[in-house]
């Protein structure tokens, strides 16, 4: 018989990235009582600028984020496709009435900012994140983990969402599986605000009113920048083949002269920006992707692999945090409509039958975005756009589960 009241449940999340902390308040909202577990000591902040399309920032304004994110992201408005030589246009498009058309707002923010936010929220709805929590092994039959200080911690479902370097992908496929690289790697840099806005060359690059992102592409490599925090900083990102970030070697910082060599010989006014760099604290980031999965589930379906362990995509997609983003929002739908423990499996065999083939193609789409912008003669545009205007919450309550 069906029950109208809420089926209470214990759900484990190990990690509390962006995609971890999502799942989690979203579980918390459906009524479950949810654990986080972090093997981190402490949270650093890491990475730089983010793009939050409609499709995730949906779901963050559904949450009760909109306030703190207004605050800290600014409203993506127009994108502009330059030639890598001489910076001649070659695709402009405009957002200005996007988020009445998409229902919901084109962000750009930190990834500091955007994870600081989902923390404070998490903590404020009861999530219980214990941190220094490092998982040793899973057990698919309790379900249960065990951590390295010998604790079993048991859950009715166990979520890895522990990042590209997953040690739950690993266990569950049998070996070691290393990230993919892509042969290319990507400098990043933020350049002071201030610094950007006392040359009056700058002034098209630093418009908040018109917030524009710029992409400059072509000749083997791509480059983008774009103010963040309301300014506060004008966010750099090229992607390019890989110098020093090989091998074993995944984050390494460089001298600001070695972006600067890479692309002297492009567009006069990126080179203006690049002039800009600050002497430290540029970095090259090895890019990479993961074998696609046929499975996420460990055998009995109640453990289940979900944002970057799961589907970790290039930074050309500009979906890696959205697609995370989805799946919190995702699983929590979906457990919200079992009836009893027992349909558990079948929930999440639902969950990754909605989820594999957008989050492939997603992916997919991402490394033809890449290619199709190194060519000698890019033209700009991307293949990602019509990917926003999707609800994963309304899908999720829609597709059919069996047994329920």
């Amino acid at each position: 018989m069906h029950s109208d009241l809420p089926l209470k449940l214990n759900v484990l999340i190990v990690g509390a990235g962006i995609t971890g902390l999502t799942t989690a308040i979203a579980c918390v909202e459906k009524g479950f009582d949810v654990t986080a577990l972090e093997y981190t000591a402490q949270f650093s902040h890491v990475g730089a600028g983010l793009m939050i399309s409609s499709n995730a920032s949906r779901i963050l304004v559904d949450i009760g984020l909109r306030k703190p994110l207004d605050a800290c992201g600014i409203h993506m408005r127009r994108t502009v496709f330059k030639k890598w030589d001489d910076g001649a246009v070659l695709s402009e498009t405009t957002y200005l009435d996007a988020e009445e058309k998409l229902g919901a707002p084109l962000w750009q923010v930190h990834r500091a900012d955007l994870h600081d936010a989902l923390l404070a929220k998490a903590k404020s709805v009861g999530v219980n994140i214990r941190m220094g929590a490092r998982v040793k092994k899973f057990n698919p039959e309790e379900p249960s983990v065990l951590l390295d200080d010998g604790e079993v911690v048991r859950a009715d479902i166990v979520v890895a969402s522990d990042g590209y370097r997953s040690r739950a992908r690993s266990e569950m496929l049998g070996c070691q599986d290393d990230p993919r690289p892509s042969g290319n790697s990507a400098y990043r840099a933020l350049i002071p605000g201030a610094v950007m806005k006392s040359d009056p060359e700058m002034a098209e690059f630093m418009d908040m009113e018109n917030q524009t992102t710029f992409s400059w592409v072509g000749d083997g490599a791509h480059i983008l920048g774009y103010p963040i925090r309301q300014g506060e900083f004008y966010n750099v990102v090229s992607t390019q083949t890989a110098r020093k970030a090989t091998g074993a070697q995944y984050v390494v910082p460089v001298d600001s002269s070695e972006f600067m060599e890479r692309f002297q010989s492009w567009d006069p006014k990126l080179v203006g920006i690049l002039k800009k760099l600050p002497k430290d604290g540029v970095l090259e980031w090895k890019l990479c992707d993961l074998e696609p999965m046929k499975s996420w589930l460990f055998p009995g379906a109640k453990i289940v692999l979900i944002g970057d362990a799961s589907h970790a995509m290039l930074p050309s997609s500009a979906q890696g945090a959205g697609m995370g983003i989805e799946d919190g929002a995702a699983i929590a739908e979906l457990l919200a409509r079992a009836e009893s423990k027992s349909q558990i499996p079948a929930v999440l065999k639902t969950f990754q039958n909605l989820r594999l083939p957008r989050t492939t193609f997603v992916a997919d789409s991402g490394r033809r975005n890449a290619k199709k912008w190194h060519e000698k003669d890019a033209k700009g545009g991307t293949v990602t756009d019509d990917m926003w205007n999707y609800d994963v919450k309304n899908e999720a309550r829609e597709i059919p589960i069996e047994g329920i």
